[in-house]
């Protein structure tokens, strides 16, 4: 997936979940946040971000990525049931089919199909979520309960960077959500977890990389 041409700015603070502030050639602006998760590593005051302009809206800019550690992290979260998708010819896809009162991202061959953008990594684990999040763990148990239906679910983890070399549920942040995804593999179905290769030009899925479901200790 390709981005559109980027520019390089400093990120001063997050103003509330969906805009932050940056400074571009000594000038501050405000900036738009895809993602409504912490990323405190990413996110911090000083930090070396890149952002496109916007034609619309009252934020004349979109942070797309971050730099930790040399690493491009992609913070933008909606584009990850797109970013998987690339990856699927030869299927029957529908984006963000319902199932009862629950919306998915995927319809794939008939499976609904949940893909969580996964930002953050620590010791080589990528983990998620980076907050207690109610809604994930919900769309876990719609999907067992999906299952019980004969529908046959997919989870899918996508790493939008390139230093991760397993995926975890991230026990310390959320216990419910990481419970949940336990109880949704023992039943014997499908999750599976990717990492990115990403550029200032494009962001795409490298390969896949193992599951770890244990909670570290």
């Amino acid at each position: 997936m390709r981005f559109p041409k980027l520019k390089e700015a400093e990120f001063l603070e997050r103003l509330n979940r969906f805009v932050g502030r940056i400074r571009i050639g000594g000038k501050e602006y405000t900036a738009y946040i895809r993602n409504t998760g912490r990323l405190p590593e990413l996110l911090l005051s000083g930090n070396k971000v890149y952002v496109c302009e916007r034609s619309s809206g009252k934020h004349p800019y979109e942070i797309i990525l971050s730099e930790k550690n040399s690493t491009l992290v992609c913070i933008d979260s909606h584009i990850t049931p797109k970013l998987f998708a690339e990856n699927l010819n030869g299927h029957e896809i529908a984006f963000e089919p319902r199932f009862d009162s629950s919306r998915f991202d995927l319809l794939l061959d008939g499976r609904p199909v949940e893909v969580k953008s996964v930002n953050l990594v620590e010791d080589g684990i990528g983990l998620f979520p980076d907050a207690p999040t109610e809604r994930g763990r919900k769309h876990i148990e719609k999907l067992i309960e999906l299952s019980k239906r004969g529908f046959k679910p997919l989870v899918v983890f996508v790493v939008q960077r390139e230093d991760a070399i397993a995926f975890s549920p991230n026990w310390k942040t959320d216990r419910a959500f990481s419970e949940a995804l336990v109880r949704y593999v023992s039943r014997g179905l499908e999750v599976r977890a990717y990492r990115c290769t990403v550029s200032l030009e494009e962001i795409k899925l490298k390969d896949e990389i193992p599951i770890v479901l244990e909670e570290r200790l």
